[in-house]
């Protein structure tokens, strides 16, 4: 299956809800004028609220029904594309809980999905709570794992999307300067960790203290660059992704799951977080008291 596939990178308006829906709204529309075949969208962290929010995201964050959701809903279906957007996620149950999380919705409008971040970064562990998972969610467009930010930081994250049999891996971000190098080396490397495509959407501008830089991508699975926006300005790209070649590189030199030994990977597991304790011992339990 070969799917065309869109990124997003703009500067949403900090608490401006109902401005950055109009303005991803515009987006949608220029994309699907242009680029009528293009079946997935995928927009930035937070797309909704702006990054530093801090104890506003309690009075922004809505619920999977809440207003923002419905709108996107209706932008989806208007023009039967695949959406994917960042927002400040209340929980259904526990309205003082929320979550930085990313939702997918279907060219007819209907909620897929959502991944509430797990590894949340510096100040955001003040006010979001971390997800628990990381679901894949299978579409007429292929099997779709969502990633936040931070989580690029961890292999583990996409290789257990992976391991889940996702064709593609989306990453919403705000990655901000001076991290570009960072930013570049992630990205890339996961796709090739996986052997997987991967599209990616980073912000650009100011909030109140962080400059955000773009350089959006879209990854083939062998961590080459098909198409990015290496610039701070707004803008898409687009790119054909094509899973056929996905499973032809992994059964072929880039068999790196028939060749490896998990088996031997998991002992260390525990040691994760802990790695300045002194003693090894220690660090197991203390990990092991933390689940």
């Amino acid at each position: 299956m070969k799917i065309q596939v869109a990124s997003v990178q703009f500067q949403p308006q900090l608490n401006r809800v109902a401005f950055n829906l109009r303005a991803m709204a515009k987006w949608v529309n220029r994309i699907k004028s242009e680029q009528i075949d293009i079946k997935l969208i995928v927009f930035p962290e937070l797309s909704t609220t702006g990054y530093e929010c801090g104890t506003g995201f309690y009075q922004l964050a809505e619920t999977v029904t809440g207003q923002s959701v419905q709108y996107m809903q209706n932008v989806a279906k208007r023009y039967h594309v695949y959406l994917i957007f960042g927002f400040a996620q209340r929980d259904q149950t526990n309205a003082g809980t929320i979550y930085n999380a990313t939702m997918l919705i279907n060219d007819q409008g209907q909620i897929v999905g959502t991944y509430q971040k797990v590894h949340l970064f510096d100040t955001e562990q003040r006010y979001f709570t971390p997800g628990k998972t990381y679901p894949v969610f299978k579409t007429k467009i292929g099997t779709i794992g969502m990633m936040i930010c931070y989580d690029t930081f961890f292999p583990e994250v996409a290789r257990i999307l992976a391991l889940e049999h996702a064709d593609l891996l989306t990453i919403s971000t705000n990655w901000e300067r001076p991290r570009i190098q960072d930013w570049e080396l992630c990205v890339r490397a996961r796709a090739l960790d996986n052997i997987i495509p991967i599209v990616a959407a980073n912000r650009i501008g100011f909030d109140k203290e962080l400059d955000f830089f773009g350089h959006s991508k879209i990854i083939d699975p062998l961590g080459t660059v098909m198409s990015s926006l290496d610039s701070e300005r707004p803008g898409y790209l687009q790119a054909t992704i094509d899973y056929e070649q996905t499973r032809g590189l992994r059964h072929g030199y880039y068999s790196i799951y028939q060749d490896a030994h998990p088996e031997t990977y998991s002992e260390k597991w525990h040691l994760q977080g802990n790695m300045d304790s002194k003693d090894p011992k220690t660090a197991v339990v203390k990990a092991e008291d933390a689940n």
